[in-house]
């Protein structure tokens, strides 16, 4: 590796591993973990790059719980991974499904064992603490990635790989063409800092609650708490009248969500604060403010709750997210670039690995597209391609998650959970039986990916 200097060269040599993985996910994240699972339980010899010690990503280390729902009743939108994931959840007492039949609530800390375990019992293996520096490409192939951990830099050589970075970190490295952010200005979307309160007396929290007459939908241990400042409801009265006492500010509270946790009795995690006006969310400079901001904002947040809020008297501030929320930043530019065409026609594809009805849901833009497109009735649904997953440049890559290739609006109604881990498990399908069978992955045929996943969920 050489690195040109101001005033020289920098040569630093690197280590070249002799084992070759059949399948190499970059980013062990609610995609990548998905991913590895699936291509593990498909029979690859399969490795996780993690730059985290832990698995999951936003969902554990940025305590983004409960799962949004896709919007589809029945098994037709599910994926099989995410039912593996919340079933060995649920035996255990850290996932629950409510009185509505939502059963995304789960425990973030709980999770990364969960992953964990599922994957090396698979013999999957893992290298925590480790960063992408490069990718070595060939001839339109990746042949290897360059690493960096404690250890030093270190090549590792696979057959297939999938990038599951979030921000196509990889497949911008190889070479991939991408965007970010909004077509016209590139912004991003807002960043949210996620928190965690404890020993919280939920019952007398929900017996003020209906004091004021806010809904009560959810049946005790479960609590949802939400107030948008723009709302003239009970709650958000509350809140603006901590913004006149001046004990918060009115960014605090533009947006306030928190949920129940499984398995943490008097846990309560915040879907809050976003942080206002950091729009580039790749930008190092940029993510490092927002933390700092957040982490005073939700100072001051915590110290309104114990002030205003019934059941928060004695409470304390658990833990503060270790990642900020980051919704959308890099896609790739895929064999097909899905649109908000095709959730406003309701799309189906041939190939296509997912399913959703979830909103156009955009943080911090003001997007008239949003207000155009007619929301989905009960039934209905669009479809992921298969051809959103890969690209013409690069053979032997894959991209799921939040990064594929997608328009700036479509991407905010398939970046949930459960969307995410249905990209994950079809890329590690893929991954799996384009090793078996020596099939370019952007040449294999999405429809035997798609009749995998179903036959999954069928049985």
């Amino acid at each position: 590796m050489v690195i040109n200097m101001e005033n020289g060269m920098y040569q630093k040599s690197y280590e070249i591993r002799e084992k070759l993985y059949d399948v190499i996910v970059i980013g062990g994240g609610t995609a990548g973990s998905a991913a590895a699972i699936a291509s593990a339980m498909e029979g690859a010899y399969t490795l996780i790059v993690e730059r985290n010690s832990y698995l999951g990503g936003s969902a554990s280390g940025g305590q983004v719980t409960p799962m949004m729902q896709n919007g589809i009743k029945g098994r037709i939108g599910r994926s099989y991974i995410n039912e593996v994931i919340l079933k060995k959840m649920a035996e255990e007492g850290y996932s629950a499904d409510d009185s509505h039949g939502n059963d995304g609530w789960f425990n973030t800390e709980m999770l990364k064992f969960t992953l964990e375990e599922i994957f090396t019992d698979y013999n999957g293996e893992i290298l925590y603490n480790t960063e992408l520096i490069d990718t070595v490409v060939e001839d339109g192939k990746i042949k290897g990635i360059l690493i960096h951990n404690k250890s030093g830099l270190l090549l590792i050589r696979g057959k297939i790989f999938i990038d599951c970075t979030g921000d196509a970190v990889a497949a911008y490295d190889a070479g991939v063409p991408c965007v970010t952010g909004e077509e016209i200005s590139h912004s991003n979307q807002a960043m949210s800092l996620r928190f965690m309160v404890g020993n919280i007396k939920i019952g007398k929290l929900k017996s003020f609650l209906k004091e004021i007459g806010e809904p009560d939908i959810l049946e005790y241990p479960f609590v949802e708490i939400a107030a948008l400042w723009e709302w003239d409801t009970p709650f958000s009265s509350i809140f603006k009248q901590g913004v006149k006492d001046q004990v918060i500010k009115s960014d605090d509270c533009k947006y306030i969500q928190a949920f129940s946790v499984p398995g943490m009795p008097g846990v309560m995690s915040f879907n809050c604060p976003e942080i206002p006006k950091i729009k580039d969310a790749l930008d190092p400079v940029s993510i490092s403010k927002a933390v700092i901001i957040g982490r005073k904002m939700i100072k001051r947040l915590y110290r309104f709750l114990k002030i205003y809020l019934p059941g928060f008297e004695e409470s304390f501030l658990m833990s503060v997210a270790e990642m900020p929320g980051i919704r959308e930043s890099r896609r790739i530019k895929g064999k097909y670039v899905l649109s908000e065409e095709d959730y406003a026609c309701r799309a189906k594809f041939d190939d296509a690995i997912a399913r959703t009805a979830y909103p156009i849901d955009i943080h911090g833009h003001m997007d008239e597209k949003k207000k155009e497109i007619a929301p989905m009735k009960k039934g209905e649904y669009f479809e992921i391609p298969y051809r959103c997953l890969v690209t013409d440049n690069i053979d032997n890559l894959l991209v799921a998650g939040r990064c594929i290739s997608s328009t700036f609006t479509a991407q905010s109604s398939i970046r949930i959970q459960p969307t995410c881990r249905a990209m994950g498990e079809a890329a590690g399908i893929a991954a799996s039986y384009c090793v078996r069978s020596g099939i370019k992955a952007n040449e294999l045929d999405g429809g035997i990916v798609k009749d995998r996943m179903m036959e999954r969920v069928i049985k």
